[in-house]
């Protein structure tokens, strides 16, 4: 039986438009073992380009990849640079798309160094291979023929306190102290690495920007939301529905439409970036959840508390171990509290252990008028009284204990440029749920 992405790429080739520009390329994708990766290479094939699917585990690429016709090779370190170039100049590729660093929020939270370098030096050595190549080029009086680069990168560029719709030339703010900043970061510099790139040498450099995306192909073990709740419910546990999520809204982008928009890109789009977003599947995340447990077939659960909570009761925002009671033979901190989490009833800072990670204490740091500590922007304070500004929305930094339920950033993507292309989603919540249900099922 083919692994289930297959399915979802033949999914993708409905919603991207013409391909021919793709028929019998040569196409190098890194990091083909995730869940974009795997199906983008699959569809790929569907559209007839010899693909080269490279990816870090040597186990998971046999899973994924055979009963396929794609050729496989494991590059078990992007920020290699001697790795990196015998995988870019194993063959004469004419696209070579980089999709390979991690996007679960435990990796971000305990390997930022890894994510920030995965991104940015992985990038970086695909592209310094080919300036050379154009560099050679110039030496004999010639114009080198490059590969296209497409640079995967995320909506979380756009940090916080954008209003509307977000489009390609929109901008937010990003906390760099914030423990997801590494991940945001790394993208954004890894896209001004690449307009740079393009400046100097020419090179076609294109990005994609997805924002949630969600499918039955994640890798096991990934802590985002979505796969959280889809392992959880076929596995038939109960899932938990966290505090605050009612009435939480956000865009849904199901794996085939992401695809069909990174092929669109490839095949019809030009140097620059481009939003993936399904604007039309927008949903109540809450919903989303109880959508989950219905077609699964389990319960729903309210927790009070949509963070690991003390054993006093009150709400960490990390993980338990910053849990600290004072009481003797008590579990105490093993680390400080990373995520800025905010203890509603009192109105404070839930640090744990009188730690202040969150910097309630500082002076630089935002506070609600009410004297709490804000996790992101002070759009994020709400005293309830008056004439105060209220809240325009959650923290979007938020602390995740193992098992739990973590949404990314709920910015709404402008996607009109990627529409121009002729990219049309067709996958709305309910059908994606099914979809990945049912796949993983089988």
């Amino acid at each position: 039986m083919k692994y289930m992405a297959d399915e979802d790429a033949a999914l993708a080739l409905k919603s991207a438009g013409d391909l021919s520009a793709l028929s019998t390329k040569k196409v190098l994708v890194l990091g083909a073992t995730g869940m974009v990766g795997s199906v983008l290479s699959y569809a790929l094939d569907r559209a007839g380009a010899f693909v080269t699917a490279a990816g870090r585990d040597a186990k998971l690429l046999e899973e994924r990849f055979k009963d396929a016709q794609i050729k496989t090779m494991e590059i078990f370190d992007v920020t290699n640079p001697v790795i990196i170039r015998q995988a870019v100049t194993s063959d004469s590729f004419d696209f070579i798309v980089d999709c390979a660093a991690p996007a679960d929020p435990r990796t971000a939270l305990e390997e930022p160094v890894e994510v920030l370098r995965d991104n940015f030096f992985g990038l970086d050595n695909v592209l310094s291979v080919l300036a050379e190549d154009v560099k050679a080029a110039e030496r004999r009086g010639r114009k080198a023929e490059t590969p296209v680069v497409l640079f995967v990168s995320s909506n979380a560029i756009y940090g916080h306190d954008e209003e509307g719709a977000a489009c390609e030339k929109c901008s937010g703010v990003i906390d760099f102290t914030c423990p997801f900043g590494a991940y945001a970061v790394s993208k954004g510099a890894s896209e001004a690495l690449g307009a740079a790139y393009s400046r100097q040498y020419g090179l076609d450099v294109r990005v994609a920007r997805p924002g949630i995306v969600y499918g039955p192909e994640f890798i096991p073990g990934d802590t985002r939301a979505f796969a959280v709740v889809f392992s959880k419910a076929v596995a038939g546990k109960d899932l938990t529905l966290p505090e605050g999520l009612a009435g939480l809204r956000g865009e849904v982008t199901y794996v085939s439409d992401c695809v069909a928009g990174l092929l669109a890109i490839l095949a019809r789009g030009e140097e620059g970036a481009y939003n993936v977003s399904n604007s039309e599947a927008e949903i109540d995340l809450a919903t989303a959840i109880k959508g989950v447990a219905k077609e699964a077939g389990v319960e729903v659960k309210e927790e009070a508390c949509g963070l690991p909570k003390c054993s006093e009761g009150s709400c960490c925002g990390g993980s338990s171990s910053s849990c600290c009671t004072g009481k003797e033979g008590s579990e105490c901190c093993k680390g400080k509290d990373e995520c800025c989490g905010k203890e509603e009833d009192k109105g404070e800072c839930a640090c744990g252990c009188d730690q202040d990670p969150c910097g309630c204490a500082k002076p630089s740091s935002k506070e609600c008028s009410d004297g709490s500590c804000c996790g992101g922007s002070s759009s994020s304070c709400c005293t309830e009284k008056e004439g105060s500004e209220c809240c325009k929305g959650k923290d979007e930094c938020c602390g995740k204990e193992e098992g739990g339920h973590h949404f990314p950033r709920l910015v709404q993507l402008n996607c009109e440029k990627l529409r121009k292309l002729g990219w049309d989603p067709q996958i709305g919540p309910e059908d994606g749920i099914s979809l990945s249900l049912k796949a993983l099922k089988k």
